[in-house]
């Protein structure tokens, strides 16, 4: 009897480590073989479930892509869904779907029906959990505030452990990973920046203001761009604001947006220190500035200037 899973994911390590899973739980050991649906069409999955091995009698078969089952009901998909069910087919299918779907489709529902499906969102995984025990199981010390920094600068589980296997390379012989070590291998994201600026804004600290805008300007930034995100930031903080005094916590924040629990902490730290009254200042005159820049009342760059200088 076959055996057929479905992969719901939005990060390619995780879909890596699900099917190693899958595999050590079917107790499979050979290579699996590989299809890409985009680009070799159902039916040549119809024919590889369809033929019989020469040398095993079961064969692990991964089709990524698998959204392109979806788009119609053809003679492809019937075929393929009869051959998935066959009482003779012993092989394990996994089909991999990264991409946006309709739940709701036939489709993707008589598919459903006969499958094991497994979800694996970025936001459903604990990224520190994920990092302190691999850390560990790698035989590396590392500082609890090194995690969650270190957590905070991704936004998938590939980025976090791209970021450890750079970490790792260069402690390699020391074994002990420190916040330091995280600020000084891994690049911060370009929101630590926009943050790092609105602390400059809100600390009327002229001298660091000029410098961000400087630094982000090397970084090929607009400035009407980054009155735009300031403004996202700043009604970021507001929110996070209202959102805290009315009850909610850190794990909270990490499944409304969808973030680790590492950037849901520090939203909730840069909330904390300013004032309701203050955010809404800043965003009043950055709603401003952006309409006169947009109107064509201002130039770009000394209408941000401007700004800065007359805080």
């Amino acid at each position: 009897m076959a055996s057929n899973f479905i992969i719901l994911a939005d990060d390619v390590l995780a879909v890596e480590q699900k099917i190693t899973e899958i595999k050590k739980g079917m107790e499979y050991e050979e290579e699996p073989i590989l299809y890409n649906l985009m680009d070799e069409g159902t039916y040549a999955l119809v024919d590889e479930l369809s033929t019989i091995s020469l040398f095993e009698t079961t064969k692990f078969i991964i089709a990524k892509n698998a959204e392109c089952l979806l788009n119609k009901a053809d003679k492809a998909f019937v075929e393929l869904l009869k051959v998935m069910n066959a009482p003779s087919n012993q092989n394990i299918l996994v089909l991999v779907f990264m991409g946006a779907i309709d739940f709701s489709s036939e489709q993707y529902q008589k598919l459903k029906r006969f499958s094991s499906v497994f979800e694996i969102r970025n936001k459903n995984i604990n990224l520190e959990e994920y990092a302190s025990q691999s850390f560990s199981e790698e035989g590396f010390t590392v500082e609890a505030d090194a995690i969650k920094l270190l957590t905070s600068y991704s936004n998938s589980l590939s980025q976090l452990r791209n970021y450890m296997d750079q970490l790792e390379c260069y402690k390699a012989l020391e074994k002990k990973i420190t916040s330091d070590d995280v600020t000084y291998m891994v690049p911060e994201p370009l929101d630590d920046n926009i943050y790092a600026l609105i602390d400059a804004v809100l600390a009327n600290n002229k001298k660091l203001m000029l410098k961000g805008f400087a630094d982000l300007k090397l970084r090929s930034l607009q400035a009407s761009n980054l009155v735009t995100l300031l403004i996202n930031k700043f009604q970021e903080i507001y929110n996070v604001h209202i959102l805290i005094h009315s009850g909610m916590n850190q794990a909270n924040l990490s499944e409304l947006f969808h973030i680790s629990s590492g950037r849901a902490y520090y939203m909730i730290k840069n909330a904390k220190e300013y004032t309701l009254s203050t955010i809404q200042k800043q965003l009043e005159e950055l709603n401003r500035l952006d309409y006169n820049i947009k109107t064509g009342k201002i130039d770009q760059n000394i209408g941000l200037e401007l700004y800065f200088l007359n805080i």
